[in-house]
């Protein structure tokens, strides 16, 4: 999934690059580049987070 990431990062700074303007381009970057990975990133750490939580606690629960 990196890899794809990766790739739609470096697809979005050629986009931005070839942009009109340096105002266009970061503009470009940032909404098609910047907010979807960030969410992206936030989403995975979250459900992560979420998963190792839940483990910890059927771990720490002694079942009878």
């Amino acid at each position: 999934m990196h890899v794809i990431v990766i790739g739609w990062l470096y697809v979005v700074v050629m986009i931005a690059v070839v942009s009109d303007s340096l105002l266009k381009g970061l503009i470009r970057f940032f909404f098609l580049g910047a907010i979807p990975v960030g969410l992206w990133m936030w989403v995975s750490f979250r459900r992560r987070h979420r998963r190792s939580e839940a483990a910890n606690e059927s771990v720490d629960q002694p079942s009878e």
